[in-house]
């Protein structure tokens, strides 16, 4: 087949990972894939061409056909769309949680979409777009994510992945596992970013992510605690795997409100067999090979669209465009009034602690002065009993 995998941008995150290891996957079968990204170069498009995968960097560099299209947001299915009107389009759906990562609701336009779990699959099912809705799992290359050293006995290392995680529930954490003796590292978009996350994996005894990070962490045999900005679920054990996955590790499959103690408990609980265990499931569950050969049967019998009439596909794709940046500002903005948030209340905690400072100091400088005032009177009691004594023998 020939595939045409696009994304409107290639940031480093999980679903333009996703794309890149399975356009890899792909061309490993012997088809050939055209990654495509218009919006936003980025440094996986670098990555991909170094990887062999052809990067089509302008809708100019697409190839004139195709057999089928793979993407996972309205943008790309609008211009694609109007580029191959009758080629199929199979939806991979990253997350419930933005209307871009939604396939579009026009009858004929989406022939099958994918799911990677049980939580995006149900709102998937919900649309009110009847669509062939295929479960499969978040996929990772278990060769690159592989097993490293074994788990210290006692864990010392906190590797931080992901691109939400901060505010006070990161420091709930890091303050809690900090003052057990764990050193927390923070990686990932809120941290360091990096193309290679499997270099910063191999170090730790705990990774603490959630989604993709959390497969590849355990994929690398690392022991797994999904914890998140907006849930927590704890460790991943064989006991807890289905659960979590079908949730896709988003830390929403339990109700648990994460607290100090609770995370001071959970981190008593750590084993480092977790890590062996973490391992065993991923090559069982999330090979990247099993996952393309799936996705090549969803891929080749995915139905031509037969639209019966003319769809204004370049004005929805600005549309659906125009939402999305509102949106990234709308979620861009509320990141930086949280930090300047912490900043102001940071601020006023130093000012604060100098007011503090000040009055102690005013404080000491009033005793100094007192204590003069004192040593000084009594000096000039004694300077007087002295003359007083001088005259009483003469």
């Amino acid at each position: 087949m020939n595939v045409v995998a696009a994304t409107h941008d290639l940031r480093i995150g999980g679903s333009q990972g996703y794309l890149l290891l399975m356009a890899e996957q792909l061309e490993r079968l012997g088809h050939h894939v055209v990654l495509h990204a218009p919006e936003r170069d980025g440094p996986l498009a670098d990555l991909a061409a170094e990887r062999g995968v052809r990067v089509a960097r302008s809708p100019s560099a697409l190839p004139s056909t195709c057999d089928v299209v793979l993407v996972q947001d309205g943008i790309m299915a609008h211009r694609l769309a109007e580029a191959y009107p009758s080629v199929p389009q199979v939806f991979r759906c990253p997350s419930e949680l933005f209307d871009l990562q939604l396939p579009p609701q026009l009858p004929g336009l989406v022939a099958a979409s994918v799911a990677l779990s049980e939580r995006v699959a149900q709102r998937l099912r919900a649309l009110a777009l009847s669509l062939e809705v295929v479960r499969l799992t978040q996929p990772v290359d278990t060769s690159r994510f592989s097993g490293g050293e074994a788990l210290r006995a006692r864990p010392t290392r906190a590797v931080l992945l992901g691109n939400y995680l901060q505010g006070p529930r990161r420091d709930l954490l890091v303050e809690t596992w900090s003052a057990a003796g764990v050193e927390c590292v923070i990686a990932g978009n809120l941290g360091e970013p990096t193309l290679a996350p499997e270099s910063v994996l191999a170090d730790a005894d705990i990774v603490v992510a959630k989604g993709r990070a959390a497969v590849e962490a355990m994929a690398c045999g690392r022991a797994v605690y999904v914890y998140d900005q907006f849930g927590s679920d704890g460790w991943v054990t064989p006991e807890t795997y289905a659960a979590l996955e079908a949730d896709n590790f988003a830390g929403q499959a339990a109700t648990a409100v994460p607290s100090a103690e609770r995370l001071a408990r959970d981190l008593g609980a750590y084993d480092p067999q977790m890590g062996m265990a973490n391992r065993d499931l991923a090559v069982h569950h999330h090979c990247a090979r099993r996952h393309a050969e799936a996705l090549v049967q969803v891929l080749a019998t995915a139905s031509p669209r037969g639209e019966t009439a003319a769809t204004p596909h370049r004005e929805l794709a600005r549309l659906v465009q125009v939402q999305w940046q509102t949106e990234a500002r709308g979620f861009a903005l509320a990141a930086e009034n949280r930090a300047l948030l912490g900043r102001v209340k940071e601020a006023e905690r130093e000012r604060g602690a100098e007011r503090t400072r000040a009055n102690q100091a005013e404080r000491r400088l009033a005793g100094l002065r007192e204590r003069r005032v004192l040593r000084a009177a009594r000096a000039v009691r004694r300077a007087a009993r002295a003359v007083a004594r001088r005259g009483r023998a003469r």
